[in-house]
């Protein structure tokens, strides 16, 4: 190959890759201009627990990251106000099972189901200490008795499980839900219909099997806040 065609391979590949280049910004900037913000106004929490130790999670009590991240920045994407609570004073930082670091903007104890929307809870290891705080297992309480979602991903649901109305009842009882199938019995032993299938959305109750089902989940979500 002589080097006049080698130079003309060169420039083609130059202006291709600068013609690829501003056909990616032009889409960018055309999808920037047509998406719409489906949930502008709307307050969502992610709720978040863990033992802390040395100002860390300790590993037991890690979250799914994803669980987490996914759930949060598709929710801020639709032009919701995400907030995580957790168990410990707001600002704490919780690590993922990754390590992804999330802080806390509130404490469960000084928060009111009736200032938002809808409820995230992740799943990994935190649901089993979450799920032995009383506050927490209020707020999901009230708010599905308020009728707002509560979505409940891989571990979630087991917040279901120990959740009760006043007359004793898991909030589950008597309604279809999935979860990583791990905790399948404890679902069923609460009395609600295990489904296998990537989300299942039942009255207030959003569950889904694991990260993996993150897309479907969280388009139930948002369609449920819309």
């Amino acid at each position: 190959m002589n080097e006049s065609v080698v130079k003309t391979l060169m420039v083609s590949f130059v202006i291709c890759l600068l013609c690829s280049l501003v056909v990616s910004f032009a889409a960018v900037g055309l999808r920037d201009i047509q998406i719409e913000n489906k949930l502008n106004d709307q307050r969502i929490k992610i709720l978040q627990a863990g033992k802390i130790y040395n100002a860390e999670i300790d590993v037991k009590t890690q979250f799914e990251d994803l669980e987490v991240t996914f759930p949060m920045l598709r929710l801020q994407e639709e032009g919701a106000e995400v907030i995580v609570v957790g168990a410990h004073p707001a600002g704490q930082k919780y690590t993922g099972k990754y390590g992804y670091p999330v802080k806390s903007h509130v404490n469960i104890e000084d928060f009111s189901s009736m200032t938002v929307d809808g409820l995230v809870l992740p799943g990994g290891f935190a649901p089993d200490y979450m799920r032995r705080n009383k506050h927490m297992l209020d707020a999901i309480t009230t708010s599905i008795e308020l009728g707002k979602p509560c979505a409940a991903i891989c571990h979630g649901p087991w917040m279901f499980c120990s959740a009760r109305f006043p007359n004793g009842q898991p909030v589950c009882h008597q309604r279809q839900c999935t979860a990583f199938v791990a905790i399948k019995d404890d679902l069923i032993n609460a009395g609600a219909q295990f489904v296998d299938a990537p989300v299942v959305v039942d009255g207030p109750l959003i569950t889904a099997r694991t990260p993996a089902d993150l897309i479907p989940f969280c388009h139930a979500l948002i369609e449920a806040l819309m």
